[in-house]
């Protein structure tokens, strides 16, 4: 007769068999496409009213305010501390704290992103939530603010093309209890690199004439103060660059600083890129602007601070094109310079909702004088 010490162990052994079975009949790995973005964020098109809205595959388009469910914890700045807006991480501070992962795996990853192909492994940082109700939905917004703030903050990310990028969801159950881990990665795609930029070396070509670019206008301004910077930079802009629908990268600072054509994005992305060298606080922002013949457009500018406020330039409508014979003004030059709210609203918009399926972004609050 056995002894209960020997059926005891003869029963975990059974449980334990049991257990594993269970767990390789119940292995499942589900490939949820969460993100396939379809369209570039591009700002503004020549004479018409872009949308530049992204629509997330798989998700209803709604618009999220900072009063849902998954709104952002927004981290106050202390705008006397000018390294704390030069880190480039005035978006990031108003994703919340999923968003925020994200964030960082495509910062921390910049360099290793050139490759096309390099997958970013989110590992199960997203478990809790995917197990939540309603969490592949808050992971796409998550994800789609957080490229959202990824791609204003660093603006030096040009070679990405967002068509090709894959957020994907593998989930794995065992005995009714589900693992999800998050990768982003180039899905079918070959690369997720634009056909612009298609290799590293490439890129890392044009990284070296950007920085170039960069490098010679910080020696330049050496020894000058933020405002002499802010109107040199404006200045050089206007002098350098041309308002081309046509152009190749005309929404990127490749296409404004290296072949000298774009459009206000593009104006606006230099514009930043060129700020950040200087050690200026600047942000990108977008929105709606009305021209001088009532005409609304989509549109981007930027805002920098000096001596603790920020105010509204907007190179762009400062580099006006002549059609026909005539001039340009030096008043016309600095009609967007400088500006404060109680004058650059009369003509432009803020709109925070850079894309459907997004946190609603905050933008600097203007000074209501000019400088």
């Amino acid at each position: 007769m056995k002894s209960n010490k020997g059926i005891s162990l003869i029963s975990f052994i059974i449980t334990i068999l049991i257990f594993i079975l269970i767990g390789f009949l119940g292995y499942e790995i589900f490939y949820i496409d969460i993100l396939d973005i379809m369209n570039e964020n591009s700002m503004a098109q020549e004479n018409e009213m872009t949308n530049n809205r992204v629509t997330i595959t798989g998700v209803q388009n709604q618009e999220y305010s900072n009063t849902s469910s998954v709104s952002p914890i927004i981290d106050e700045y202390n705008f006397e501390n000018k390294e704390n807006v030069y880190s480039n991480s005035y978006y990031y501070n108003q994703l919340d704290e999923y968003g925020k992962i994200i964030y960082d795996g495509l910062y921390n990853n910049k360099e290793n992103m050139k490759s096309g192909v390099y997958k970013i492994d989110f590992e199960t940082k997203f478990n809790d939530l995917l197990n939540s109700e309603g969490g592949e939905e808050k992971l796409n917004i998550a994800f789609q603010s957080a490229w959202n703030a990824f791609t204003y903050d660093n603006v030096d990310v040009f070679y990405i093309d967002v068509e090709k990028l894959t957020l994907t969801t593998k989930t794995t159950s065992i005995a009714g209890f589900s693992t999800h881990r998050v990768e982003l990665t180039n899905g079918n795609n070959s690369s997720y690199l634009k056909n612009n930029f298609a290799s590293k070396y490439r890129i890392d070509e044009k990284v070296n004439e950007l920085e170039s670019i960069k490098k010679s206008m910080q020696e330049n301004l050496t020894g000058y103060n933020d405002y002499e910077k802010i109107r040199s930079v404006h200045d050089w802009l206007i002098e350098n660059v041309e308002y081309d629908t046509n152009a190749e990268e005309p929404y990127t600072i490749a296409g404004a600083l290296t072949e000298g054509k774009a459009v206000c994005e593009g104006y606006a992305r230099s514009f930043k890129y060129l700020m950040d060298g200087l050690n200026v606080p600047c942000v990108l922002v977008s929105g709606i602007g009305t021209n001088s013949r009532g005409e609304t457009e989509a549109h981007a500018w930027n805002y920098v601070m000096i001596d603790g406020k920020w105010y509204a330039v907007d190179v762009t409508w400062d580099d006006p094109v002549i059609v026909g014979s005539g001039y340009i003004s030096d008043d016309m030059n600095y009609s967007n310079f400088l500006k404060g709210s109680n004058t650059f609203f009369e003509s432009h918009k803020e709109d925070g909702n850079l894309t459907e399926n997004s946190i609603k972004f905050k933008f600097p609050e203007l000074a209501e004088e000019d400088w």
